[in-house]
Order: C-alpha cells, then sequence, then structure tokens
C-alpha cells in the first residue's frame, strides 16, 4: 500500500500583486501560517516538519524561462506526506497562496484525488450492476423479453444501437443493451421512465386515442404513472433512491473525468453506495412478493402490443437502400428531395417499420457521415422542411455512386 502521497502545484503572480520575490520568502510566509504546519524548518527550499511527517519543496522557475511571456514569480510547490496530511493541507496552502497575491494556480499532481478515485469507484461499480441486474430480472420476469422497447426510451435505445459495436464478444449471445445506456439513464428506468409511455408521442397519441369517459380517463392516468410510483414506490422511492442515485452520479462523473477529490467526496461515495446497496437488496430480495393485478396486466399487456404491433426494425443497410430507392424516385420530381418524415412515416411506416428504431438508426447513419439531414426550402413549402439524403452510395459502388451524382446534375440542368 502506498504510504507517501505527492501534491505538485505550479503558481504564479500574473498582476504583480505579491511581495513574494524568492523559494524562501514564500517558504518563511507559508511557514508563518500556524494553520497549516506545526513545528516547520527550512532545509535547501524545502520546508520540513518532522510532527506532521510532511515536506514541502519549493522551487522558482527563473526569470529567463518565463520573460516572452512577461510572467513574474513562478513557483512550483512540490507536498510529500501522509495521506491523511496531505489531503488536509493542500487547500489550506492552495487558500495561502491566493491570499498573498498568486492569482494563477494549476495542479501539476495530485496523488491524493488518484488515490481517492480509486476507492469510490470499485464501490460505484457493484451499486450499478446490482442495479442493472435487479432491472432486467425485474422486467424479463414482469414483462418479458419485450421489455426494453416498452421501457427505454428513444435516447436509450439510440445510445444502446450506437454503442453495440463496443462489446463484441458477449453481444453474440446475448441481450447486452442495459449495458450500453449511462449510469444516470439506468436510475431514470426506476424514478421517470413509465413503461408503456417513453415519448412525448406516446402521449399524445393515446390520449387522441381516449374515450371521453370518466373510466377511460382513470385507467390512463394509472397508465401515465411513472415506474417509481408503480413498480417501485415501497421499495425505491420511499427510501429517496432518486435523490441518492443522482448525488451519486455526480461523483461518478468525477471519478470517469479524472477531477479533484477530498475526503468528504469519500466519505460521501462510501454513504451513498452502501445505503443504495441496501435499497437494492432489499428490493431485490421481494421481487417475487411483487404481484401486478388484472387490471395492471391488462394495462401493461396492452402497452407491449401497441408499443410494438407488428413493426419491425430496419437495419442500417436496409435503411439506406430504402433512401436510394426514394432518392431515384425523387430525381423525377421538380422539387427533387426526400423529406425526413415521408420517409420514415409514410414510405418505411407503411412497410412495416417502427418510427422511432427508423429515426435512431438515421442518427446513427448521420452520425457516421453516411447520411444527411438538411433544411429544405421547395417551390410549395413556406417554410423549410427537414430532408434527407445519402451521403455515400446505397450500395457503395463508385459506379452507382457516379450515375447517381450525374442523374443530380442532369435534373439540375434541366430547372
Amino acid at each position: 500500500m502506498k504510504t507517501s502521497y505527492i501534491f505538485e502545484i505550479l503558481t504564479l503572480d500574473s498582476s504583480g500583486k505579491t511581495n513574494i520575490k524568492s523559494d524562501n520568502n514564500l517558504a518563511f510566509s507559508l511557514m508563518s501560517n500556524g494553520g497549516i504546519f506545526k513545528t516547520p524548518i527550512l532545509r535547501n527550499n524545502k520546508i520540513q516538519d518532522t510532527d506532521l511527517n510532511v515536506s514541502v519543496g519549493i522551487s522558482q522557475i527563473t526569470q529567463e524561462e518565463e520573460q516572452d511571456f512577461n510572467i513574474k514569480n513562478t513557483f512550483i510547490l512540490k507536498i510529500k506526506g501522509d495521506f491523511e496530511i496531505v489531503e488536509k493541507i493542500r487547500l489550506l496552502i492552495l487558500e495561502h497562496l491566493k491570499s498573498i497575491g498568486f492569482d494563477q494556480t494549476y495542479v501539476l499532481l495530485d496523488d491524493v484525488s488518484s488515490e481517492i478515485a480509486c476507492r469510490i469507484y470499485p464501490n460505484v461499480n457493484l451499486v450499478e450492476n446490482l442495479l442493472r441486474k435487479y432491472l432486467m430480472k425485474f422486467f424479463v420476469t414482469k414483462l418479458g423479453p419485450s421489455w426494453w422497447n416498452v421501457t427505454a426510451d428513444s435516447e436509450m435505445k439510440k445510445k444502446a444501437n450506437q454503442r453495440k459495436n463496443n462489446e463484441a464478444q458477449f453481444s453474440q449471445y446475448i441481450d447486452n443493451r442495459a449495458f450500453l445506456i449511462d449510469f444516470g439513464e439506468l436510475g431514470k428506468i426506476v424514478h421517470s421512465q413509465s413503461s408503456g409511455f417513453i415519448s412525448k408521442e406516446d402521449i399524445v397519441n393515446k390520449v387522441l386515442d381516449l374515450e371521453e369517459t370518466e373510466e377511460a380517463i382513470k385507467k390512463l392516468k394509472i397508465e401515465l404513472e411513472s415506474n417509481y410510483t408503480k413498480f417501485f414506490k415501497d421499495t425505491f422511492k420511499t427510501n429517496n433512491f432518486q435523490q441518492k442515485w443522482e448525488e451519486l452520479e455526480k461523483l461518478r462523473h468525477k471519478v470517469a473525468h479524472n477531477n479533484l477529490f477530498t475526503k468528504n467526496d469519500l466519505d460521501r461515495a462510501d454513504s451513498l453506495t452502501q445505503e443504495l446497496k441496501d435499497i437494492i437488496t432489499i428490493a431485490n430480495d421481494s421481487i417475487e412478493t411483487i404481484q401486478f393485478n388484472l387490471d395492471e396486466k391488462d394495462i401493461l399487456k396492452e402497452n407491449i402490443t401497441y408499443s410494438l404491433e407488428t413493426y419491425e426494425v430496419i437495419t442500417p443497410e436496409e435503411l439506406l437502400r430504402k433512401l436510394g430507392e426514394s432518392e431515384k424516385w425523387a430525381l423525377r420530381t421538380r422539387d427533387n428531395f426526400v423529406g425526413l418524415k415521408h420517409f420514415v412515416t409514410n414510405y418505411l411506416g407503411s412497410i412495416g417499420y417502427d418510427y422511432r428504431s427508423s429515426y435512431d438508426v438515421i442518427n446513427v447513419l448521420e452520425s457516421e457521415g453516411k447520411v444527411a439531414i438538411y433544411d429544405y426550402q421547395g417551390s410549395n413549402n413556406l417554410y423549410p422542411v427537414k430532408a434527407i439524403k445519402t451521403v455515400v452510395s446505397p450500395n457503395g459502388t463508385l459506379a452507382e455512386n457516379k450515375a447517381l451524382l450525374e442523374a443530380k446534375e442532369m435534373i439540375k440542368s434541366k430547372e
């Protein structure tokens, strides 16, 4: 186990406000701060405090190295000692430097933050996988294999689709979509999503089709309740799961981005992960006791059918082929463009492809540079409409790509 930790910083006075002109000046200024040291002594430009078992090395960057930038009074400080001591005096030294006129300070190395991040992440990973395990077990046993389609929103589906090649080995044998979404989105399945109604379009369509009766309105209100209330009220909501999960998410982001940490961050992460672990473990132990009544089962079956119907998910290759067909047809029209909404709903939808999945595939193809979405102002349009076009030939051959471009140029020359 590591016994010596380093915190190294570069600090400078860019406005000439400090009276510190040498490394000795800075050393004595720091030693005079009784809140930082107990019994400091100065040896070879290094402050040593045997009571604290800590040392602070100070080196000044010479004028010759910095004269091109007209910056004066630049120093590097290297603090070395036990974890607890270095963790504590880091901020005290930074506060002191600011108080004596150093207005620009940069952390060059922080072993303490690295250590804290390494301690935090295993527990975050444990809790994340516990929740993923619970959700897959809960929804598969309660809603069946279609649970993802009626629980994940369009953004989750988009990310899972974009990241499906991130893991090529296990994906050959398992449904790994729940592993491809972000930490925060995993939590949203519990506290924000409503299985069966996962987009504004879902809700609008359901409202438009709603019978204007009191019974139908009551039923809709039940359907629109979030999973937090419908499924997880007693296990998650009553234990403030959302607040704890979102707070831990912020700390997880700091770990992922190699940010700076304090001991308070570590203590809070330990507390949050333990509390969340307890919540999920208790929920998992009681999963068999959750039973849906007949009305709830009918609603869930209806929502799964409503969401899936007979629609299929189009592949990127098939979508490019269909777009190529639409572009060839558009070449014979006056405006010569393929409207995005018309292509997805009127064309792909009419032959059995799911709208949302088609948009997800288009987003992926756009990010890969294979299609382009643009605004088209036609002769019969008061306002621009969203249009789509291929950036490369759907079949990928040079001859077809050349023929497509030549045909487009021919149409333009006749206008």
